[in-house]
């Protein structure tokens, strides 16, 4: 199925990405030695002559997985109807004051539960840029899916997802407890479907959902980590959980063979783990192909899991579908990849 999505710029633009001051580096150099480098990453951008970027002939990976036919929850009772559209909420976490931003969509049933994805920003970035810059208020209203954006902390504002994670792993940050409590919130406020509880995430916010699948493997039915691998190094998760890793093998900063900007593994070797966890057996097949991007799944695996690695040939540091690559779009690509999976 094509689309033609439009996607409108802040003037600032997103900042997506693992670059860094060079004055902060070297502030922050004798915790992070090896994991960073100076300098900053910035996609490459194709807009028009109005700031926005247009992304044409986007096509979804091809459905290879049965679809959920599962009996539907039982609805909520006693949820307040709430206004549709994208708010500020602020929550105590770990001793902190933390924030993150809720979007209701338009088609939203307090009594009816509802599929919940998180969307966890790039190093440095901020969430109200992040849920524009990969249009998901527009794909939560269209899929009646509640979608939060969080605010990671720090100078350079970005998650605790295990090594190489700049002030947030310097710090002790307790960001998979954040989530918790987010959830908890969320399920006393809203009418949350705790069996379609989802992360996705670019880059640093990328690498924080692969620790989200390794430490509440329980709570997430499926992640979509972009850009970003796993830095979590005692990820030993409770059942299976689905991944759907998007990546560039000629991404500068993260890379694809290892390395990059830091001391980051071979994203084929993380993948491979990740198939290992979920028990699946066989080789992957080809689940996508257009352009320049490939996708492979895992398929047999365990308790319905499938584990799928999208590498876009000579693909950046960026998000497809917003910044970069046109050949598949993640933000569509994940949400499709969501839906075809529950607990």
């Amino acid at each position: 199925m094509n689309r033609n999505l439009v996607v409108k710029r802040d003037k600032r633009s997103w900042f997506l990405g693992l670059g860094v001051s060079v004055g902060v580096a070297v502030w922050m150099s004798g915790a992070l030695t090896g994991c960073l480098s100076g300098g900053q990453d910035k996609p490459v951008l194709d807009t028009e002559s109005d700031g926005s970027t247009v992304v044409e002939d986007l096509a979804d990976p091809i459905d290879l997985s049965m679809p959920d036919l599962q009996a539907p929850p039982p609805r909520c009772t006693g949820r307040a109807v709430m206004t549709a559209g994208t708010t500020t909420k602020k929550i105590m976490s770990g001793g902190k004051e933390r924030t993150y931003l809720l979007h209701i969509p338009t088609a939203y049933d307090p009594s009816k539960p509802t599929s919940l994805v998180f969307a966890f920003h790039g190093l440095s970035d901020k969430a109200p840029d992040f849920l524009k810059g990969i249009d998901l208020e527009r794909e939560a209203d269209k899929r009646n899916i509640i979608a939060i954006a969080p605010q990671g902390l720090g100078i350079l504002a970005g998650w605790n997802a295990g090594n190489c994670s700049g002030e947030p792993q310097l710090f002790k940050i307790d960001d998979v407890g954040f989530v918790r409590d987010m959830i908890d919130l969320s399920k006393r406020e809203l009418c949350i479907d705790d069996k379609r509880i989802y992360a996705m995430g670019f880059s640093n916010g990328g690498m924080f959902t692969h620790r989200l699948a390794c430490e509440l493997s329980s709570v997430f039915s499926a992640v979509g980590p972009v850009s970003g691998t796993l830095m979590f190094p005692t990820c030993k998760p409770d059942r299976p959980v689905s991944i759907f890793h998007l990546h560039g093998n000629a991404d500068p900063v993260v890379g694809y063979e290892g390395g990059g900007s830091g001391t980051f593994p071979k994203v084929t070797d993380v993948i491979a783990e990740w198939a290992r966890r979920d028990s699946c057996t066989g080789m992957p097949m080809q689940s996508y192909k257009m352009g320049s991007v490939t996708c492979n799944t895992s398929q047999t695996c365990a308790e319905g899991s499938d584990v799928t690695l999208c590498t876009i040939d000579q693909g950046k540091h960026s998000w497809p579908g917003s910044d970069g690559n046109k050949d598949i779009s993640a933000t569509t690509a994940l949400l499709d990849f969501f839906a075809r999976h529950s607990r």
